[in-house]
């Protein structure tokens, strides 16, 4: 049987660094790696050679980009038709009837959610926009034979969205990357300087669901409040920072893109980090969080608590006033408790690994094979939407 995991479709935020983590997990064992064949494009290929990743140990490995629905779809489509089974990272893999046994991870929380609070920030136009393209994802994702969520949530949300059979999804738990254990791997980020009493960390793209446009009033609610004069470090790209209202940019600083292996030392340079997202998956921002031993500020929301498990402080993401106050709580009353830390960083380490994942992503891909050669291919989406 032949076998092929794809990243090739992955170019930003956490479906990157799950690939580089999985990918660089798999190598460390060369018996396995040469099991599989690897499509990585080009950030997670640009990744894995910063980690020193040996992909010599894969079948074959190849870097190679798709975007979107159609760049260079023909191309890698080309390659993958070669394979029996085939594991997309994360999804949609934008083929209808592929002639292999097509397994997709899902981490789309617009699909599973299509009714939540980020659409308020969104104008009609991109509100008709958003609802049609994660239409068409949905139908692709219905396609898949098999999926793979983070959380038990999204297990059921793909039920429910999209008839799919339980029997057919797996749930591989988000991890922290053993990078966050090596600090030699480690590289160090350039962090703009600026005159404040607190630095405030956020990790991620300017996305309407991520809730970012909050930073400018939480900051001066620190600051008319509390007596805290607080800034923002945020990871925009360049057009996203260009794009930010005044008030935002001068709220906030931003350091820039980061690549895998500067993340740990950003949230060593920060104080804590604050999470406001309405909608994830499973993010890893707030497992990394505790990880690196931050104070950790969170929606209140389910994705976060059962992420965090009580060891985040939650504030209503939709009133400012309310992640200020638990900001400044934490840090009136002597700063963070370093015992809590500890507890805090003990739970992400232990919520699951990147050893765990990779074995339990091999898994699922070599069943898939064997499945392949000996039942016909069949998709997930057997039941009428509910």
């Amino acid at each position: 049987m032949k076998r092929a995991i794809n990243a090739a479709n992955l170019h930003v935020g956490g479906g990157v660094q799950v690939a580089v983590s999985f990918l660089h997990e798999l190598a460390s064992q060369p018996v396995q790696a040469a099991r599989f064949a690897v499509f990585a494009s080009s950030e997670v290929d640009a990744e894995l050679k910063s980690l020193g990743c040996d992909v010599g140990r894969f079948q074959r490995y190849l870097a190679i980009d798709m975007h979107g629905l159609v760049r260079g779809s023909r191309a890698l489509h080309r390659e993958l038709d070669r394979f029996d089974v085939v594991f997309t990272v994360f999804g949609p893999l934008y083929r209808w009837s592929p002639p292999f046994r097509s397994i997709v991870g899902f981490a789309q929380a617009w699909i599973l959610y299509p009714d939540n609070e980020s659409l308020s920030a969104l104008s009609w136009q991109a509100r008709w926009r958003q609802r049609a393209k994660f239409w068409i994802q949905k139908q692709f994702f219905r396609r898949a034979d098999e999926l793979v969520g983070e959380l038990e949530h999204v297990r059921d949300g793909l039920v429910r969205r999209l008839g799919a059979d339980p029997r057919a999804i797996h749930v591989v738990r988000n991890s922290v990357a053993s990078l966050y254990r090596q600090p030699e791997a480690w590289r160090p980020v350039a962090m703009p300087p600026d005159s404040c009493d607190l630095r405030l960390g956020f990790v991620g793209r300017n996305y309407a669901h991520k809730n970012t446009a909050i930073f400018p009033a939480v900051v001066a609610a620190l600051r008319q409040r509390h007596g805290i004069e607080a800034k923002v470090y945020v990871t925009f790209n360049e057009a996203e920072w260009q794009a930010c209202p005044p008030e935002f940019q001068a709220s906030c600083v931003n350091v820039g893109p980061l690549s895998v292996t500067q993340c740990p030392a950003f949230y060593q340079a920060v104080d804590a980090v604050i999470f406001p997202s309405l909608l994830e998956c499973a993010s890893a921002t707030p497992l990394e969080a505790m990880a690196m031993g931050r104070p950790l500020f969170a929606s209140d929301r389910p994705f976060n608590r059962d992420l965090c498990d009580g060891h985040a402080r939650f504030f209503d993401p939709l009133a400012p006033d309310s992640a200020a106050a638990a900001i400044a709580e934490w840090f009136r009353n002597g700063g963070p408790d370093e015992d809590e830390l500890a507890a805090a960083r003990r739970h992400a380490l232990d919520f699951s690994n990147a050893a765990e994942r990779a074995r339990k992503y091999t898994a699922i891909l070599l069943q898939g094979a064997r499945q392949a050669g000996h039942a016909p291919t069949t998709h997930i989406g057997l039941h009428d939407e509910q």
